[in-house]
């Protein structure tokens, strides 16, 4: 989902400004979330302060990840920016030794190598000549890493479709008001969203790679670390080459192929037992 967006967004940029954008975005996956919310049987917990901080909290996170990310893809190229964006696979475990206290297993850090060396041969970056847009996607990569490592940290135990309803919402909310601020007033021209490259940018966006992607991430981060959902999320890359072959017919060159198998082996490095899917969570009920 997510390696489908960044050519997507990338083209909506040329019609639309960038927290206009986010704030379309961001509101059509939280009437989705909310929808789907009303919908599912399990949907009346109880809204406790906990977990309308930490939505608050981890929405914050989110809305800096893609306000840099966005800011950035409009002034560098989706190969960079995927590059970039990329190496919070990196970041999570070099952070989680403050956060946590313990470092993360050494076939994680191996994982988060390999990883980082596919993402360089898929995009064929040049990360010596660093622009303005580099940076920008640099710290939306600190962003994403610090948003993932507190979804491990404070997620658990907390309904992942309202944390995840709450959190795009706040995203929401954020992205109408630095829109306001900045002066970005593509909100009040439909028109403009009614252009195609621009509306099915927002639909895919919205609802693929927010609603249900965030949700899903809430769901499966609970019995999974951080670390190795750092490695996972590196696919992405992968992903959005192969869009772009079936999309528009590019075709993989060698290095690129290099880059998704290691990619692929980064995931296998990090977790040998992936292929089991034998994970064990410790919640409040006990050993389940």
């Amino acid at each position: 989902m997510w390696g489908a967006t960044f050519t997507l967004t990338k083209i909506a940029l040329s019609h639309v400004p960038v927290f206009p954008f986010l704030f379309v975005r961001f509101v059509v996956a939280t009437i989705v979330l909310v929808g789907i919310l009303i919908l599912t049987s399990g949907h009346r917990r109880p809204m406790n302060a906990r977990t309308v901080w930490v939505g608050v909290f981890l929405g914050c996170l989110l809305f800096g990840a893609y306000a840099f990310q966005t800011t950035g893809l409009g002034h560098t190229s989706p190969a960079i920016t995927g590059f970039l964006t990329g190496l919070y696979v990196v970041l999570v475990p070099l952070f989680s030794i403050p956060l946590f206290h313990a470092s993360p297993p050494k076939r994680t850090w191996l994982g988060a190598i390999l990883a980082v060396m596919g993402l360089a041969f898929i995009s064929g970056s040049h990360i010596l000549h660093m622009q303005i847009g580099d940076i920008d996607v640099l710290i939306c990569a600190v962003f994403l890493a610090l948003q993932i490592l507190f979804i491990e940290k404070y997620g658990s135990n907390i309904h992942p479709l309202t944390l995840a309803t709450i959190e795009i919402g706040v995203v929401s909310v954020l992205s109408l008001v630095t829109s306001l601020v900045v002066g970005q007033t593509a909100l009040f021209t439909p028109h403009v969203w009614m252009e195609p490259a621009v509306l099915w940018s927002v639909l895919i966006n919205a609802i693929f790679a927010t609603s249900l992607a965030y949700w899903g991430q809430n769901v499966f981060q609970q019995n999974m670390p951080s670390a190795q959902i750092a490695v996972i999320f590196s696919m992405e890359s992968v992903f959005a080459a192969l869009v772009a072959w079936m999309a528009q017919g590019n075709l993989l060159s060698p290095i690129e192929m290099v880059g998704g198998f290691l990619i692929f082996i980064s995931m296998l490095v990090a977790d040998p037992n992936l292929s089991r899917i034998n994970i064990r969570r410790e919640d409040s009920h006990g050993i389940t």
